[in-house]
């Protein structure tokens, strides 16, 4: 019994891996670059030049999913919240909690199937 719940935790880790992967590219290629469009269209210049790993897409995310707090500061060093929100549609907003969701879902799922595991 315990084995079999190793492997389906295994398991599960493997699947919301690549859901999140999904999300991520789907995130940052319909929402991500539809607003960088739409802000330098708007005569502004783009929130980033350069981002190595990706972590802009998370400070999107970040800034549409949640209302200004503490999740979601408004001087965030990456991108200008206000005007991303200004932005995002209501797809978007979708979109970016199911992004959010699933990362988060994913990083409990593996810190759970570790300790299982007997990583930790």
């Amino acid at each position: 019994m315990v084995n079999q719940l190793n492997e389906w935790l295994l398991v599960a880790s493997g699947l919301l891996f690549v859901i999140q992967g999904i999300c991520w590219l789907a995130f940052s290629r319909l929402t991500m670059a539809r607003i960088e469009r739409e802000i330098t269209k708007n005569g502004s210049h783009r929130p980033a030049g350069w981002d190595s790993i990706g972590y802009r897409a998370l400070s999107y995310a970040r800034a549409i999913a949640f209302p200004l707090g503490f999740w979601n500061s408004k001087t965030d060093p990456l991108i200008d919240v206000e005007i991303v929100r200004q932005f995002a549609s209501p797809f978007d907003r979708t979109l970016s909690r199911i992004f959010l969701f699933s990362g988060y879902t994913f990083l409990v799922v593996v810190v759970i199937t570790a300790f299982r595991l007997g990583a930790w």
